[in-house]
């Protein structure tokens, strides 16, 4: 009698279906062990520094995000985030804070700086490749967004584009355009792909849409951290974040002192020189003796009227020259309108009521309501003072 034996035919049959699957997952193993979301966000929240940026010592100005490149200490961050800073602080999510902080390379083009501290062994992450993501590609955000350290978002690549076509980012370079959503305070924070890679820094968002965010690539911008030292910061261990109560959209300003009223023997003189102003069309006149002022900052995007106002009354020069904040534009001799670009940048423009005419423009910037509305109302004061150091033409 003849006996059959299947069980070797059957194990060699089994092992010739398995092999390829073993082939594969040996040619790509992170096929077979890509990281979740969770262990992803997990991940690089050690490796985002919250960044403290101070006027002075003591001063708050401004508060963003940093990723560690190298485990030696370097980490790269958004510019324009610590380009006017005196002294910096940084702190990780473990709680090691560092406060001797120096300057290596910028690339002021790509807004992006490199920046050390005295460390070891810090938790650097991997880079991949921004031109081999695709549109539609999941992506993760890790960043201190609205003063929230170590807040993560979700979404997807939108585009990988010149800068050329983004408003406000300037030319020559690429940039990921991304749905996660961001705020102040994302600024040089981390976008991932789903295999916990850096593949972009954060550096702005644009007006006008929703969740147009943009990093720049991090493999084009690793070389500043070969830089030389450039600048050496000042201490910032006094730096506090703002208490919880202070935070949001009205942010650490207070709100801006009255105007003292008008002298009752002044009111028939100020009346005929508000008439020569609205009739007026020579700016220097009207720069020398506007008494009241209209703020719009519909398209400011990240703060508001209210933020604007409190920033002039809290500026000391700026309410020296006795110039009336109005809330009804009907009554103002001239309206400052707020805007807002790319990169944290707000510029603006003081108008004559009457006739439209552009009085004076420029520039603010800073990462965040409070601050933004501060700068925007520092760099006015700085316009106006030329105009109004002497007393106005009507006394």
């Amino acid at each position: 009698m003849r006996c059959s034996r299947p069980a070797p035919v059957i194990f060699a049959v089994i092992l010739l279906f398995l092999l390829p699957i073993h082939a594969a997952q040996a040619q790509n193993p992170t096929a077979a062990a890509m990281p979740t979301s969770d262990q992803i966000i997990e991940k690089a929240s050690s490796s985002v520094a919250l960044v403290l940026a101070g006027k002075s010592s003591t001063e708050l100005e401004a508060v963003g995000s940093a990723i560690v490149v190298r485990e030696n200490g370097v980490l790269l961050t958004a510019y324009h985030l610590i380009k006017d800073a005196k002294a910096l602080q940084i702190r990780f999510k473990n709680g090691e804070t560092y406060d001797d902080v120096q300057l290596l390379g910028v690339d002021r083009r790509r807004d992006v700086a490199a920046l050390r501290i005295v460390a070891t062994s810090l938790p650097a992450l991997p880079v991949g490749s921004a031109s081999a993501a695709k549109a539609g590609d999941p992506v993760y955000v890790v960043s201190h967004a609205a003063l929230l350290p170590w807040t993560a978002s979700t979404g997807i690549i939108s585009a990988y584009r010149l800068a050329d076509e983004v408003p406000g980012a300037g030319s020559g370079y690429r940039l990921l355009q991304f749905t996660a959503s961001t705020s102040p305070g994302s600024s040089g924070g981390v976008l991932l792909d789903s295999q916990a890679r850096a593949l972009g820094l954060i550096v702005g968002t644009l007006e006008g849409g929703q969740n147009l965010n943009f990093a720049v690539p991090i493999e084009n911008v690793l070389g500043l951290v070969d830089a030389p030292v450039a600048q050496t910061y000042a201490s910032g261990s006094a730096l506090q974040l703002p208490a919880a109560k202070d935070r949001g959209s009205s942010s650490v300003a207070s709100a801006p002192q009255p105007p003292t009223p008008p002298r009752k023997a002044d009111v028939q003189s100020e009346e005929l020189i508000r008439s020569e102003i609205l009739k007026s069309r020579d700016p220097d006149f009207i720069l020398r003796n506007f008494r009241t002022l209209y703020v719009d900052t519909r398209k400011a995007m990240w703060f508001g009227d209210t933020q604007m106002k409190a920033a002039l009354g809290n500026n000391k020069e700026f309410t020296a020259m006795r110039i009336a904040v109005v809330d009804d534009s009907s009554l103002a001799d001239v309206v400052l309108e707020v805007a807002y670009t790319f990169m944290w940048d707000y510029p603006f423009s003081l108008k004559h009521q009457n006739t439209s005419i552009v009085l004076v423009a420029g520039k603010g910037g800073g990462v965040g309501g409070a601050a933004g509305a501060g700068s925007v109302a520092k760099e006015l004061t700085k316009l106006l003072k030329p105009y109004r150091s002497a007393p106005p033409a009507h006394k």
